[in-house]
C-alpha cells in the first residue's frame, strides 16, 4: 500500500500594520508583546475583533492615503492560512489602518478615564496631570507620542460631558403618570 506524503502545516501570513508610535507602545506593552513579536490574529479581545473585521472589509478610499503615509510605527500580525484565505483577512486599506489606529487610540484614553473616575469614586485624592505622567510612564509613553497635555484635556472633556449627561437623567417626579413618586411617599 502507498504512503501518502506528509502534508506540511502552512506558515501563518504576516502583516505589518501601519500604526503611530502611540498606538504601538500601548499596544505592546497592553498586549505584553515583545518588540518584534508579533500578535496572533484571533476573534478574541477588542484588538483581534477589529483587525479580523477591518481586514476582511476592504473599502475603496483615497482620503486617508496620505495621513497613513506619514505614520511612523509599525504593528506586525500573524494571521494562520485558514483565517487569511478562508475568511478573507488579508485585505489593509488605508480606512482600515487610519480606523485601527482611531480605535486604539480611544481605548487608550478611556483606559486613562476609567483609571481617574474609580480612583474619584473611591474619594481618592488625586492630581490629574500626576496621574496622567504616571499613565504615559506606565506605557513608555513620551511628549512625541501624546502631548501630555493632550490626555489631561481628554480627561476634562470626558467630565464635562458626564456631568451634561448627569443633568439630563430625568427624576421619576418629573415624569407624568409615573408611580415611583406615590410609592416612595408610602414607604416615607
Amino acid at each position: 500500500m502507498p504512503t501518502q506524503p506528509l502534508m506540511e502545516k502552512p506558515l501563518p501570513v504576516s502583516l505589518a500594520v501601519p500604526v503611530r508610535p502611540v498606538v504601538e507602545k500601548y499596544l505592546r506593552r497592553k498586549l505584553h508583546l515583545g518588540h518584534e513579536q508579533p500578535f496572533k490574529l484571533t476573534k478574541k479581545g477588542t484588538i483581534g475583533r477589529t483587525l479580523y473585521h477591518i481586514l476582511r472589509n476592504p473599502q475603496q478610499d483615497r482620503q486617508y492615503t496620505e495621513s497613513v503615509a506619514t505614520y511612523a510605527g509599525s504593528f506586525a500580525v500573524s494571521i494562520s492560512p485558514q483565517m487569511c484565505w478562508l475568511n478573507g483577512c488579508r485585505h489593509l486599506t488605508a480606512q482600515a489602518v487610519h480606523d485601527f489606529n482611531r480605535q486604539v487610540e480611544d481605548m487608550m484614553e478611556e483606559e486613562f478615564h476609567h483609571t481617574l473616575d474609580v480612583l474619584a469614586k473611591h474619594g481618592v485624592k488625586f492630581e490629574t496631570k500626576a496621574k496622567a505622567l504616571g499613565f504615559m510612564e506606565g506605557y513608555g509613553l513620551t511628549e512625541d507620542d501624546i502631548s501630555l497635555d493632550a490626555l489631561i484635556k481628554s480627561y476634562y472633556r470626558y467630565r464635562k460631558a458626564q456631568v451634561v449627561a448627569a443633568g439630563r437623567i430625568t427624576s421619576a417626579a418629573d415624569i407624568p403618570n409615573c408611580p415611583a413618586p406615590e410609592r416612595l411617599a408610602m414607604a416615607a
